[in-house]
């Protein structure tokens, strides 16, 4: 039985295990598909996390809301859908800076349980073998035609196949201590890469702030740099979700890029960083008393600025990337075509296809 290792459990990842799960439930594919995450979650960067003071309420610190660009991408939503993972979220409950328009005609869909979109990411990796903590170390080519993975906590797997769905900064690494060596147009093409950089605050409050909160008559607001320099997005979580505020109103704020490169490596600074973000907040919305808890976090890898652009074909993208053919070592994820729900799955599509065969139909 062909085996086949997929490395990250983002969207892209989760996707691509849904799918070969799928082919092999309608006799197309008939291998065995393994994930290994090297967080302690899932999700990548549509995971959600708890509050110390409070393991109930989940926050969704990536992706805040999805929408539809590509309809070749149907059949995922409608699955997702169907099965209670996302739900429509009107365009009206999203409070626009001067700069963005409203778009009335927009499809949006949110996560509706308590995990958000981490909870969408399980469901499509519900049928995957799938190792959290696990990130990969190096690999080797065997002479047999495989692949062997050695992970970062030692384990070692044999697979047919190896797909990593990781962020090109982590590819890199690999393939520098795998001692592979991609041609030199092609690694010049990766190493070009860029990705923007972000930090995350959840707060949670208690409920006394609920009336306050109601009288702003929106969900999420983008924040132009007229109204403030740190924070560029403010979403109720809580209230996106539609979940209980029982146990009080959570808060998710993404500061601007600009922000977040300057002080991504400041690591010792998450006090003095948390409280310049603190006070933005406390500008922008001043009724707000002192939160009952915070979590920083930071995206050093947020959403791709610079896509990956092939060398061999540089006025068009690719949805995947190809490094050796016999065994089979693919890259995918938003590296290629941008970031956004539809690229990422169009990217799993393709990177299914290729492993599936021109008969699949993806």
């Amino acid at each position: 039985m062909a085996r086949v290792l997929v490395v990250g459990a983002g969207v892209t990842g989760a996707a691509l295990a849904r799918l070969l799960h799928d082919a092999k439930t309608s006799t197309k594919y008939a291998g065995q598909v393994l994930v290994w995450e090297k967080s302690n979650i899932t999700g990548g960067r549509m995971m959600a996390r708890s509050f110390r003071k409070n393991r109930h309420v989940h926050v969704d610190f990536g992706a805040q809301y999805l929408t539809k660009f590509k309809s070749a991408n149907d059949d995922i939503r409608e699955l997702l859908v169907a099965n209670g993972k996302l739900v429509n979220f009107e365009d009206s409950r999203i409070a626009q800076e001067s700069s963005r328009a409203p778009s009335p005609d927009a499809e949006h869909t949110v996560s509706p349980d308590n995990l958000g979109f981490r909870s969408m990411v399980d469901f499509l990796l519900s049928d995957a073998t799938v190792q959290v903590e696990r990130g990969v170390e190096r690999f080797d080519i065997t002479s047999d035609g495989q692949v062997t993975v050695y992970s970062t906590d030692g384990h070692v797997e044999t697979v047919d196949d190896l797909v990593l769905t990781c962020p090109i900064p982590n590819v890199l690494s690999i393939l520098e201590k795998s001692h592979f060596q991609p041609a030199p147009e092609v690694l010049a093409a990766l190493q070009a890469v860029q990705y923007s950089q972000r930090f995350a605050v959840a707060y949670l409050f208690d409920q006394s702030i609920a009336k306050s909160v109601q009288d702003l008559q929106w969900t999420s607001k983008y924040v132009g740099a007229e109204e403030d320099e740190v924070v560029r997005f403010l979403c109720w979580d809580t209230l996106k979700k539609g979940t209980s505020t029982q146990d009080g109103y959570a808060l998710l704020v993404h500061t601007g890029v600009p922000f977040g490169l300057q002080h991504m490596d400041a690591k010792d600074k998450n006090d003095e960083i948390l409280a310049t973000i603190t006070r933005s907040v406390q500008k922008l919305l001043p009724f707000l008393p002192d939160p009952v808890d915070t979590t920083l976090h930071r995206w050093r890898v947020s959403q791709t600025f610079k896509p990956f652009h092939d060398p061999a074909s540089p006025s068009s993208s690719v949805p995947a990337l190809v490094l050796h053919a016999s065994p089979r070592i693919i890259l995918a994820g938003d590296a290629f075509l941008g970031s956004g729900f539809d690229n990422c799955l169009l990217s799993a599509k393709h990177t299914a296809s290729i492993l599936l065969g021109p008969s699949s139909g993806l």
